[in-house]
C-alpha cells in the first residue's frame, strides 16, 4: 500500500524533468539542423546539455531509490547512516509534500554513528511516518525531520513531527496494533504503524509517540548504533 502511494507520487515527479529534457533535446536538434553552430550557440548547447544531465541524474536517483524501496528480500543487516537514510526518504517524498502544501524542515546532527539495520526496512519506517504526517495535515502544514545521537542510550534517534490534528488520547494506546486506524477504509487498513513497530522490534529498537489533539504528533524511532 505504501509502495503504491509512493509510486503514484514519483511518477509525477519524474514526468516534470523528463518533459524538460525532451524540450531541450528538441531545441538542440532544431538549432543544429537550421543553423551553423558558432561559438555563442555552442555555449548555449553546453548549457542545455548540463541541464539535461542534471535532470537525467535526478530521475535516475529517484528511480533507483524507488526500486530499492520495492525490492522484496530477506533482511540484510549492515551499517546504515542516518543522514543517508533521511536524505533518501526526502528524495522520494519531496514531490508529495509539495503537492500537499507541506513545508519540510530538517535538522540532522552531523556525525551520528552508524546504526545496525536493514536500510530498506528502516526506510519503510520513515516513509510510513511521513505519509501518516501528510494525511494528518490535509490543509497543509509543516513536517519536521530530526536526527541525533543519544550517547547515554547508545541510540540513534529519528523524529518525525507534524502540525496536524493530533491523536485523541483514547486512540493512543492502540495505534500500533494491527488493523487499528482512525482513517476511513479508502485511506488505509491500519497496518502502517504496526509494520513500523515490528521492524523496530527486529532492530532491537523502539517507536513511541507524543500527541495532543489539535497540536500535532511527534513519532520517535530509536535504533542501536554499532
Amino acid at each position: 500500500m505504501s509502495l503504491g502511494r509512493l509510486a503514484a507520487s514519483v511518477v509525477h515527479e519524474i514526468n516534470n524533468p523528463l518533459s524538460g529534457i525532451l524540450n531541450y533535446i528538441r531545441l538542440m536538434l532544431r538549432i543544429s539542423r537550421e543553423q551553423k553552430l558558432d561559438e555563442e550557440r555552442m555555449k548555449k548547447f553546453q548549457h542545455y546539455l548540463e541541464l539535461v544531465e542534471n535532470e537525467t541524474d535526478r530521475c535516475s536517483q529517484i528511480v533507483a531509490s524507488l526500486l530499492k524501496f520495492s525490492r522484496i528480500s530477506k533482511p540484510a543487516f549492515g551499517e546504515v547512516r542516518v543522514e543517508e537514510l533521511i536524505d533518501r526518504c526526502i528524495l522520494l517524498c519531496q514531490h508529495k509534500l509539495e503537492l500537499s502544501n507541506i513545508r519540510l524542515e530538517s535538522n540532522i546532527q552531523s556525525g551520528i554513528p552508524a546504526v545496525k539495520g536493514d536500510f530498506n526496512q528502516l526506510q519503510q519506517c520513515v516513509i510510513n511516518l511521513i505519509f501518516n504526517a501528510i494525511d494528518a495535515m490535509p490543509h497543509g502544514g509543516t513536517l519536521t525531520l530530526e536526527g541525533h545521537y543519544d550517547s547515554e542510550a547508545c541510540m540513534a534517534v529519528i523524529l518525525v513531527k507534524d502540525t496536524g490534528q493530533g491523536i485523541a488520547p483514547d486512540d493512543l494506546p492502540y495505534i500500533f496494533e494491527p488493523f487499528f486506524t482512525t482513517k476511513n477504509q479508502a485511506y488505509g487498513v491500519g497496518l502502517g504503524l504496526s509494520t513500523v513497530y515490528g521492524i523496530m522490534e527486529r532492530h532491537s529498537g523502539s517507536i513511541d509517540v507524543k500527541s495532543q489533539p489539535g497540536d500535532g504528533a511527534v513519532f520517535r524511532l530509536k535504533i542501536p548504533v554499532f
